[in-house]
């Protein structure tokens, strides 16, 4: 077998969640492919970061844009936050499911088992529905009958806190605040476990 060949697909954003799954990954002896999305958010920028941070890991990755959506939202469109109720402020209607459906187009191609998504507790309670258990679970339920082979949506850090996840980033693999992006706080806020 050639070990070089990606066999999973990471959901890549430059932030902690998905800088603390490619470690993860990496220990799980898993080959990653990592996948960035440009969907017009306003925190693009996130993007050189996980472009440099990828570059350093020698992982591969590509981008695909996402053009001529018109959704507003708190981090697309007009920048409108809070327009639903009972979800959080920068909640993107749907962002999850397509950003899924293009991974596993990704992952389908190239014979990959897994797509990782970087979805965690602040997620819960920050209330987005597209990050939830139920929702990993009823995708994870459509993928069944949607594709050609097998492909499994896994989300490793589903339960875990914000802090927990900057702590392990920080004490076991030294990476700091400055050396990733969040979308929602600027990154010396990261260090008090707000966001991602």
């Amino acid at each position: 077998m050639n070990i070089s060949k990606p066999n999973i697909v990471i959901l890549y954003s430059g932030g902690a969640d998905s800088m603390l799954m490619l470690k993860l990954a990496q220990m799980a002896r898993k080959v990653p492919y990592c996948l960035l999305i440009d969907y017009g958010q306003k925190h693009v920028n996130e993007l050189d970061f996980a472009k440099a941070q990828l570059t350093t890991e020698k992982v591969p990755w590509q981008v695909i844009k996402v053009q001529e959506l018109n959704i507003n939202s708190g981090l697309t469109g007009d920048l409108q936050e809070s327009r639903w109720d009972n979800v959080h402020e920068m909640n993107v209607p749907a962002r999850n499911t397509w950003f899924l459906s293009l991974a596993a187009a990704i992952a389908e191609n190239k014979d990959c088992d897994e797509i990782w998504i970087g979805c965690d507790m602040s997620d819960y309670y920050g209330e987005f529905p597209d990050c939830k258990q139920e929702y990993i679970g009823r995708m994870n339920q459509v993928f069944d009958i949607a594709f050609t082979k097998p492909i499994e949506i896994v989300a490793p850090l589903l339960g875990m806190r914000k802090q927990l996840i900057l702590d392990i980033l920080k004490n076991n693999f030294g990476i700091k605040s400055s050396q990733m992006y969040s979308g929602y706080v600027p990154p010396e806020s990261l260090e008090e476990g707000d966001g991602c």
